[in-house]
Parts: C-alpha cells; sequence; structure tokens
C-alpha cells in the first residue's frame, strides 16, 4: 500500500518484503509443533513458501496482496443466486454464470457488454 501511494520506493518495497520474508523463514523453520493440526499447517505453509506461492506479491508491487478483488467480482454473483430462481435448476445456474462471466470480462476490458453478448449470439 505504501508503494502504490508512493510513500516508498520499489527498492524499500523489495527490502520490506525481504525482511518479512526472512521473518517468515525462522516463524516456519522451527521445531514441530505440539499438536497435529498446527504441525500439519505448518509443515503446508512451509510448503507453498518454498515454493514461492506465499508472499509472491512481495516480489511485484503490481500484485495485491489480497483477493479483495475478487470477492467483490463475485458478490454480484452470490447475492443474485440468493434472490433469483436461476440457482433452482443445472441449466439456469450454467446459463448465468456464461453470462455473467462475458459481462464482466468485457467490463474489464472496457467493451460493451451488450455488444459483447450480441455478437455471441447465434
Amino acid at each position: 500500500m505504501a508503494y502504490h501511494q508512493g510513500w516508498i520506493n520499489r527498492q524499500d518495497y523489495a527490502q520490506q518484503g525481504e525482511g518479512l520474508t526472512l521473518y517468515l523463514n525462522q516463524l516456519l523453520n522451527r521445531s514441530p509443533l505440539k499438536t497435529t493440526t498446527n504441525e500439519r499447517l505448518r509443515q503446508g505453509l512451509l510448503k507453498q513458501h518454498l515454493r514461492g506461492r506465499l508472499l509472491y506479491f512481495l516480489l511485484d508491487p503490481k500484485i495485491p496482496p489480497t483477493n479483495n478483488a475478487a470477492e467483490r467480482a463475485l458478490r454480484s454473483v452470490v447475492m443474485a443466486r440468493k434472490v433469483s430462481q436461476c440457482g433452482k435448476n443445472l441449466l439456469g445456474a450454467i446459463t448465468y454464470t456464461r453470462i455473467k462471466s462475458v459481462v464482466e470480462t468485457a467490463r474489464l476490458r472496457g467493451e460493451d457488454p451488450v455488444a459483447v453478448l450480441m455478437a455471441l449470439r447465434r
């Protein structure tokens, strides 16, 4: 967030990311935890961290650290499913999700959703 608001430069962002990565290494590379559930979680996080998947956003500040945008994009789909009848049968649910996907993709590309849907019409 500080990088996107211009408070720090890319070099400082990378340096802070390295510090967080080292700290996470210390936390994950420790002696086994007492409970099996916690230990399994630690092992899973360590596995993902070693593959470079856990803090990937620290490598590139353009990558958001949360999935808020994805959740916001899905919110309208979830709300529509709750209030409409299209989820009562499989065909209605599939049709709705396909149309919604085309409309949202068109919006993200700056295209007219209606024009895109009409172009897909057979």
